[in-house]
């Protein structure tokens, strides 16, 4: 008779995690076709355009604005700097760097600081067009690096790497034991 507190059959399950890099510079404009490729595209430009639009305002000298457009500015470059690292596989190269968390902290912080920027210039200098516009812009970016942020905490959450491939493989065996 089989032992009640010991089971008759028992289940093994091996995961074997391969990260596949290839560490060497190169070119390649596939990223550009992507989701977040698009997005880091949508965001240079629509920050661009509010830098624009703000530098043409009568207002552009205020504070207000000057916070507006120096937070543009270094979302412009965060951005444009990342879309190069990306087309170039920087970022596959410095696989150990946590690029999503990074990318992460920055599209979850860089919405609210436009927000609260942009907010606060649009109550203190008035309805002038092209600082409405400027600021439209703004929004725009900004829901451009909040669903970003959305996509990389979704991304963190699978177990992704920033570039290159994680593949898993589960293996499960089932062991019966005769009595």
């Amino acid at each position: 008779m089989a032992d009640p507190g010991f089971p008759s059959q028992h289940t093994t399950t091996t995961t074997v995690t391969n990260t596949e890099i290839i560490s060497n510079l190169r070119y390649d404009n596939t990223y550009l076709y992507t989701i977040p490729g698009k997005l880091k595209i949508a965001q240079i430009v629509f920050v661009v355009l509010s830098l624009i639009a703000a530098s043409f305002s009568t207002y552009s000298m205020w504070y207000q604005s000057s916070a507006v457009t120096s937070i543009s500015m270094f979302g412009f470059w965060f951005s444009l700097f990342m879309l190069v690292f990306y087309l170039f596989h920087v970022i596959e190269c410095f696989y150990k760097i946590p690029w999503l968390k990074i990318e992460m902290f920055f599209n979850v912080v860089w919405p609210i600081l436009y927000l609260i920027s942009a907010s606060s210039a649009a109550a203190y200098t008035g309805l002038h067009f092209s600082f409405m516009i400027s600021l439209l812009f703004g929004f725009v970016a900004m829901f451009a690096y909040g669903y970003d942020a959305l996509l990389k905490y979704q991304s963190l959450q699978r177990g992704e790497i920033a570039q290159g491939n994680v593949t898993v493989h589960k293996q499960t065996t089932a062991s019966i034991t005769p009595y």
